[in-house]
């Protein structure tokens, strides 16, 4: 039993999501492995992970290994839908809940006396989903985030998994390295070249060695290496900042046509600003990644002048790192836009953003009466005295500019999209795709629908 102090975090992994619920959809594809993904694989299903399949993995290589798999293109909308049903399920079970594409958290400390004990909690929960939207999830619950994680992946598929307080350390001890988060690939090669592999070896390095070797990042893994959360309730405070925001996709067809690189970079911009937007971020780094035709791929990032939550000024920069990265007279495959170094939007407004008619009477319509006079004194101090000199003045129509600030007008289109779908209104560049791309309510139909991350 848990002690009134402890806190209780649950973690709901939906098992396979694209895959289980086309098998939900298509009785006949249920038990046959099956891949949603076009160009490569986005999901697939637990039967066809037994041929070796992966997500990630080029469609090529997943039919040569599996060749009685199912390939479908899959729905993306349909597939929201299904996971915003298991979230309210969840919201039952815990509250505070921190939502995915097909994976939430959520803080259930003290719900022992609605649901029993945590084991207990996360069966009830896992039986729900299954009752009412059909579809597997597997449940991890623990005293923080990262080992609710741990746990449901352990879990994996469609089972619940408690680590209780105080065996953090034990549960950790015999994995390896690579299964402990903000471990990744070059992190894992550096502990390997000191003959580390698992978490327990791991553990024998000091606050000072990791910290030496990963920067700030070491303290960090010194803590998770350790079970030791890192985080308090999901309820009782912000959300922690992304590190990126991305948007990428293949096209249908290899492409080295202008109007269709810059409509298909100015749409995956419109789609990872407006989603920094919708979460009060402002974007300080941009990076652009693209893959030629014959798989080379190159990518380069650039910082802006401030942060920013704005399309135009986004987009203005991807434009730049495309003219330095694109210079072979190869077609491009596939293109990519990430997001980072984020700030949160405080409504503070840029020093030197001034609202309209705040200029000095002469600012605007005088700029170019101003300039003329000044042109008129430097040519007679070069010009000899005999000579004259003909000013014209003009004085230029007084007119509004635009606001500098977009920001309004970006709230208004993101609550025209909330309500109407994003397709509901095409800008810029992207009009460039129509015709080119089919279109639904969620906008247009992508090769490889990107994920956020």
């Amino acid at each position: 039993m848990l002690r009134s102090t402890d806190r209780l975090i649950v973690h709901v992994d939906v098992d396979a999501f694209f895959a289980s619920v086309e098998q939900l959809l298509v009785p006949s594809l249920r038990d046959r492995p099956v891949i949603v993904g076009s160009g490569c694989i986005a999901s697939c299903s637990y039967e066809a992970r037994a041929s070796g399949l992966r997500a990630g993995m080029p469609l090529s290589q997943a039919r040569r290994l599996c060749p009685r798999a199912v390939v479908l293109e899959g729905n993306y909308p349909i597939y929201r839908c299904f996971a915003e049903h298991v979230w309210e399920v969840f919201r039952r079970y815990a509250t505070g809940l921190e939502t995915f594409l097909d994976e939430a958290y959520g803080d259930a400390t003290g719900m022992e006396a609605v649901h029993g004990s945590p084991l207990e909690l996360g069966r009830s929960l896992q039986q729900a989903v299954r009752a009412e939207v059909g579809l597997p999830v597997s449940v991890g619950l623990a005293s923080g985030r990262m080992m609710a994680k741990l746990a449901s992946g352990s879990a994996k598929p469609y089972g619940v998994a408690w680590i209780r307080p105080g065996q953090e350390a034990d549960f950790l001890a015999p994995l390896p390295v690579k299964k402990l988060p903000g471990v990744g690939g070059r992190t894992a090669e550096r502990l390997h070249d000191l003959n580390i592999q698992t978490i327990a070896q791991m553990r024998r390095l000091t606050r000072q060695t990791l910290r030496c070797m990963f920067a700030r990042r070491g303290d960090a893994l010194y803590d998770r290496c350790r079970g030791i959360p890192d985080e308090s309730a999901l309820s009782r405070q912000a959300p922690p900042l992304p590190k990126t925001i991305s948007r990428e996709t293949t096209f249908h067809q290899p492409t080295s046509r202008n109007e269709e690189l810059r409509g298909m970079l100015e749409y995956l911009t419109e789609r990872a600003v407006r989603t920094a937007r919708g979460k009060g971020l402002r974007a300080g780094t941009v990076e652009l990644s693209i893959r030629y035709d014959d798989w080379k791929q190159d990518a380069s990032a650039a910082s802006l002048e401030a942060p920013t939550d704005r399309d135009d000024e986004v987009f203005a920069l991807v434009l730049r790192l495309l003219d330095r990265l694109h210079k072979r007279r190869v077609a491009l495959r596939h293109v990519g836009i990430t997001l980072s170094n984020f700030t949160r939007d405080r409504g503070e407004p840029a020093l030197f953003d001034l609202p309209v008619g705040s200029l000095p009477a002469g600012g605007r319509a005088g700029c170019g009466l101003r300039i003329a006079e000044r042109g008129a004194r430097n040519a007679e101090r070069k010009k000899p005295t005999d000579l004259s000199v003909s000013v014209e003045r003009q004085e230029f129509p007084e007119r509004s500019a635009p606001p500098r600030d977009r920001s309004n007008l970006y709230r208004a289109l993101d609550a025209i999209r909330d309500r109407w779908g994003h397709s509901a209104i095409v800008q810029g560049e992207s009009v460039n795709l129509l015709g080119e791309l089919k279109q639904n309510d969620y906008g247009f139909i992508l090769r490889t629908p990107s994920l956020t991350k």
